[in-house]
């Protein structure tokens, strides 16, 4: 049953991501160069209602959530390598396969360098996580930084979140009403 749902989630997730205009290359490279924050305010109020939803239901005690260990080299390696592939390809992992499932040729060059890349780092994976162990300072949650209720921590995340996508809205729609004026300012009359 979990698989199913798995499966069922998934296709949920690509068609979201699809009407949000995730899986368009255009959209995400005026999102990477700060053009059009469409995407990016997506991702952030996804992150925030999930965030919520999270907390709630560990409060409750119906879901417990596996911890890793927090290792903030092994974080940034593995940011600066999605971070490059993303920029060069305009796919991350999730819309890479719903473009290709569009049907969009690219996508399945960075799908078959996501899975060449997996079997690689499977190769090497046993002294990359030797040398990177050394970083490890165990099992932590953004809860753990704060003394106040992991519930609380997350509404006031959720509520921070849903302010800066507010915020940077509220500056694009100041700039767009800008631009048109500075286009009358360089007509020759």
């Amino acid at each position: 049953m979990s698989s199913l749902l798995a499966i069922l989630f998934g296709i949920c997730f690509g068609f979201i991501l699809q009407r949000a205009g995730a899986l368009e290359y255009k959209n995400i490279l005026k999102t990477l160069r700060l053009i059009d924050l469409r995407i990016a305010k997506f991702m952030f109020l996804s992150v925030g209602i999930s965030t919520v939803g999270v907390y709630s239901l560990r409060t409750m005690g119906l879901i417990s959530l596996d911890m890793i260990k927090l290792n903030l080299v092994g974080t940034l390696l593995g940011g600066l390598i999605f971070g490059i592939g993303f920029a060069i390809t305009g796919y991350c992992p999730g819309t890479c396969i719903g473009a290709w499932a569009e049907g969009k040729k690219d996508a399945i060059f960075v799908v078959l360098g996501g899975i060449l890349g997996v079997l690689a780092f499977t190769i090497i994976q046993n002294d990359v996580f030797a040398v990177l162990a050394r970083f490890d300072t165990g099992e932590k949650m953004l809860g753990d930084f704060f003394s106040i209720n992991t519930l609380v921590l997350g509404a006031l995340y959720s509520m921070a979140i849903g302010f800066i996508v507010y915020i940077t809205d509220h500056i694009e729609l100041k700039v767009k009403e800008k631009e048109p004026q500075k286009v009358q300012q360089t007509l020759p009359q």
